[in-house]
Order: structure tokens, then C-alpha cells, then sequence
């Protein structure tokens, strides 16, 4: 019965499944965003960087050359920069010290 559920594990499969829910629940939040457009454009880095993320595990798993995972760990990091200054820039005014 678990021998499938063994080789999506093993076989480094399960990052596959993991990066199509991923991008699943990103269209779908998109979809039902007021400001589909806008909602798309805010998740993407973040769903690049899950996405980079998970295909770097799962290509380990399969004992991939060093050089791939390295990329794609650069690309998740890329990725979380761009997610970490959309959301520090949409939260400037809040941060800006008042000294009236």
C-alpha cells in the first residue's frame, strides 16, 4: 500500500507534486483576489522561490550534479530578495521614523 508513496519520496518525485500544489493554490488565490493582476504580480517571487526551492530537494534526491542545485538555490534566493522588497516597499510608510 506505502511502496508507492515510498518511491514519490524516494525517487525525489515528491518536490514535483509539492511545486503543482504550490502553483495551484497561487492561481487560485489569484483568481479570487479583488485585484487578480496585482495579487499575481505580489505571490509570484514568493512561488518562484518555493518552487526553486523544491526542485533543488528533489533534484538532491536524485543525486543531481552540485552545479543545478546551486543554481537553483541562487534562483530561490533571487527570488525571496524580489518577495522581500515588494513587501518592505508596500510597508514603507509604516516604517519611516516620525520625529514631529
Amino acid at each position: 500500500m506505502t511502496e508507492w508513496l515510498d518511491h514519490l519520496f524516494s525517487s525525489g518525485w515528491i518536490s514535483g507534486v509539492a511545486i503543482l500544489v504550490l502553483w495551484l493554490v497561487t492561481l487560485v488565490a489569484t483568481r479570487t483576489s479583488p485585484q487578480p493582476r496585482q495579487t499575481l504580480a505580489l505571490l509570484t517571487p514568493n512561488a518562484i522561490s518555493g518552487s526553486a526551492l523544491l526542485a533543488a530537494f528533489g533534484l538532491a534526491m536524485r543525486g543531481a550534479d552540485l552545479v543545478w542545485l546551486a543554481l537553483l538555490l541562487a534562483v530561490s534566493l533571487l527570488a525571496f530578495l524580489a518577495d522581500l522588497r515588494i513587501r518592505l516597499t508596500a510597508q514603507a510608510s509604516g516604517l519611516r521614523r516620525r520625529t514631529e
